[in-house]
């Protein structure tokens, strides 16, 4: 019991709790490079330390052990190279890692017939929503475990935004529901040319465009999420 409440509030807390932001780059080759930066509210940390009791004890805190976890994850796939992260200081961390192609990564990571990302010489787009989310739980296998789930838009279909808010302040306080509110994703996407059209994002100069949503959107998937990028 104890360990599925430590797992239940740790993928909680890692996907509701972060500012996070992606940088992307593609090369014409269609290999890349992501740089990722992730900072959790101090809210969460805090919970994080009165629920470690639950855990095996360690002198790696928990946030450490999560995300030195999603690296060893990564360096099982033959598509990555050069997986790091590095603690930044106040609740701050950068993940980063080079990749052979999307295509083959998402393959290595279990989602070889995916519709989530499409890709061809001058064009991406992505789209997730509740239709395609199991291919997303491929992808990020903790997704898929049953102490999430049911905080996840496929158990919660329909839910108003106001009613997930309760379901958290009952489950962390009268704290979680800003802090999930404020949780924001932002992929800065560098393109091998320049961009001529966008859905969905914002061009911020010739090559890069930007798409951001709050984390909440993507816990209930009441609308889709997506983007797409043209370029020459």
């Amino acid at each position: 019991m104890k360990k599925n409440i430590a797992a239940l509030l740790l993928s909680l807390l890692v996907l509701s709790s972060c500012q996070v932001t992606e940088n992307l780059e593609i090369a014409s080759d269609g290999a890349g490079n992501s740089v990722t930066e992730i900072h959790v509210e101090d809210f969460f940390i805090t919970v994080l330390s009165d629920f470690s009791e639950f855990l095996p004890e360690s002198d790696t805190s928990i946030m450490d052990g999560a995300i030195d976890g999603y690296i060893k994850s990564l360096e099982n796939a033959s598509a990555v190279s050069n997986p790091e992260w590095e603690s930044l200081g106040g609740n701050n961390y950068k993940v980063e890692f080079s990749f052979a192609s999307i295509a083959s990564l998402l393959s290595d990571m279990g989602a070889e017939n995916q519709s989530i990302f499409t890709l061809t010489d001058n064009s991406i787009a992505f789209s997730l929503d509740i239709n395609n989310y199991p291919e997303l739980k491929s992808i990020v296998p903790f997704l898929a475990d049953p102490n999430f789930e049911v905080y996840g838009p496929e158990y919660n279909q329909g839910m108003s935004e106001a009613d997930y808010l309760d379901m958290i302040y009952f489950l962390l306080g009268e704290e979680g529901p800003e802090a999930v509110t404020n949780g924001t994703v932002e992929v800065l996407l560098t393109v091998p040319g320049t961009i001529t059209e966008t859905k969905g994002c914002t061009a911020i100069n010739g090559n890069t465009a930007s798409f951001e949503f709050p984390i909440i959107d993507f816990l209930l998937l009441n609308t889709p999420l997506s983007f797409s990028i043209v370029w020459q």
